[in-house]
């Protein structure tokens, strides 16, 4: 819930965190268990502390919409242009 409040995407906090998306999803999902260097690399990109990140009521004191179960998506990327050899 404090990712999609900070709207951030999994691969734009991953990237903030440099860790991987893949990882990043898979903690959302408790597949996956922290270490505490972690746990501080999420917090600081999310801007809060990591005390407060692992507090079970973290949603109600931060006043966050439990409703919500997904970032806004963010502008589409323009698609990356193919690089193409020069006839010789």
């Amino acid at each position: 819930m404090a990712r999609i409040a900070a709207e951030l995407s999994q691969e734009k906090l991953a990237f903030e965190c440099g860790l991987d998306r893949t990882f990043i999803g898979s903690l959302e999902q408790g597949i996956r268990n922290i270490s505490v260097d972690n746990i501080a690399l999420i917090a600081e990109a999310l801007k809060i502390p990591a005390h407060e990140l692992l507090h079970p009521k973290l949603a109600e004191q931060r006043g966050f919409d439990t409703t919500l179960m997904r970032a806004p998506r963010s502008p589409v990327r323009p698609s990356p242009t193919s690089r193409r050899r020069k006839a010789k």
